[in-house]
C-alpha cells in the first residue's frame, strides 16, 4: 500500500513539474500574435496621423509595446521620441507664460521634493508633462520642459539592443544635464565617462538608427573635454593655465587608454599640454581645433 501511495504522489509531482515547465516556456518564449501586433501598429499610425496628444501616445505605447516584435517596439519608441521633439514647443508655450513661471517658482521646492502641488492649474500642467514623458528643468532663472529619458526605461526590455543602450545614455543626460548657464554642472570625470559610453555605443552599433544622434552628442562631449565651457574653461582666462582638477582627472585616465581612440587622443593632448608647462598656447589651440574638425 505504501509503495502505491508513494508512486501516486511521484506521478502527481511529475505531471505538476511538467506543467510548470511548459508554462514557464510559454511565458518566456511566447510568440508575438501577428494579428494583434499588426493591429497595434495600425492603431499607432492612426493616432499619429490624427495628431493625438503626446500623453495619449505615451499611454498607448506603454499599454501595447509588449504585443509587438522587438523591431516594431523599436520603431514605436523611435517615433515617440520624434513626436516628443516635434511637440515640445507646444508644452513650452504653457510653461513660458509669466503667470505659470511665477507659480512654478513659488512651488518649486514641492515640485523637486515630489510633494503635493497646491495650485490646480500648475498641478495639471505638471501631470501632463510627466505623463507625456517630459520633466521640468531650469536654467538662468527660467523653468521649461525637456524630454525625460528615464521615462523610456519601462520600454528597454522590449526594444533592440542598440536602442536599449541609447536609452541608457540619454537617461543619464536627462537625469543630470551636463551644463547650465554656460558652465559644467558635472565633474570632469563624468564628462570623460559619458564620452566613453558614447564611443562604445558607436563602436558596437555603427548601423543603429540612433548613431547620428549619438555622434552629435559625442562631439559635444569631446568639445567639453578639450575646451570646457565659457564659464568652466579648461584653461583659465587670466593665466591660461589648465584647470587643476581636470588635469588630475585627465592624467589619471590616460595612463590606460586601451583601445579607446577618445583616450588615445586625450593622451596626445595631455602630452602636448605637459610639454608646454600646462599653459594654453597656439600649438595646443591648433591641436584641439583640428581634433574637433576631424570628428566625423
Amino acid at each position: 500500500m505504501f509503495k502505491k501511495i508513494a508512486l501516486l504522489i511521484f506521478c502527481i509531482l511529475l505531471v505538476a513539474a511538467a506543467g510548470c515547465s511548459a508554462q514557464n516556456q510559454s511565458e518566456t518564449n511566447s510568440p508575438v500574435d501577428a494579428a494583434k501586433a499588426k493591429a497595434v501598429m495600425n492603431d499607432f499610425q492612426n493616432l499619429t496621423q490624427n495628431d493625438a496628444g503626446v500623453e495619449e501616445i505615451a499611454g498607448f505605447i506603454a499599454d501595447n509595446i509588449t504585443y509587438v516584435s522587438e523591431e516594431d517596439a523599436s520603431k514605436l519608441v523611435d517615433q515617440f521620441e520624434q513626436i516628443q521633439k516635434d511637440k515640445i514647443s507646444e508644452l513650452e508655450t504653457l510653461f513660458f507664460d509669466d503667470t505659470m513661471q511665477s507659480k512654478i517658482i513659488s512651488e518649486y521646492s514641492s515640485i523637486t521634493a515630489g510633494n503635493e502641488i497646491k495650485d490646480t492649474e500648475l498641478k495639471e500642467l505638471l501631470a501632463k508633462t510627466k505623463n507625456s514623458g517630459y520633466k521640468v528643468e531650469t536654467a538662468e532663472g527660467t523653468y521649461f520642459p525637456i524630454i525625460d529619458y528615464s521615462f523610456y526605461k519601462e520600454f528597454r526590455d522590449n526594444v533592440a539592443p542598440d536602442l536599449k543602450d541609447y536609452i541608457n545614455i540619454m537617461a543619464v543626460e536627462s537625469d543630470k544635464v551636463p551644463a547650465k548657464d554656460a558652465a559644467l554642472v558635472i565633474g570632469w570625470d563624468d564628462v570623460l565617462n559619458r564620452a566613453l559610453d558614447m564611443e562604445e555605443f558607436l563602436s558596437e552599433h555603427q548601423d543603429s538608427m540612433k548613431a547620428d544622434e549619438v555622434k552629435e552628442l559625442y562631439k559635444k562631449y569631446f568639445t567639453f573635454t578639450l575646451y570646457g565651457l565659457n564659464n568652466t574653461p579648461l584653461f583659465s582666462y587670466g593665466s591660461n593655465t589648465m584647470d587643476a582638477e581636470a588635469r588630475e582627472v585627465y592624467e589619471k585616465v590616460v595612463k590606460d587608454t586601451g583601445n579607446s581612440e577618445f583616450l588615445k587622443t586625450l593622451g596626445e593632448y595631455m602630452t602636448l599640454i605637459k610639454n608646454n608647462n600646462y599653459t594654453l598656447n597656439d600649438e595646443i589651440t591648433q591641436y584641439r581645433d583640428n581634433v574637433i574638425k576631424g570628428l566625423k
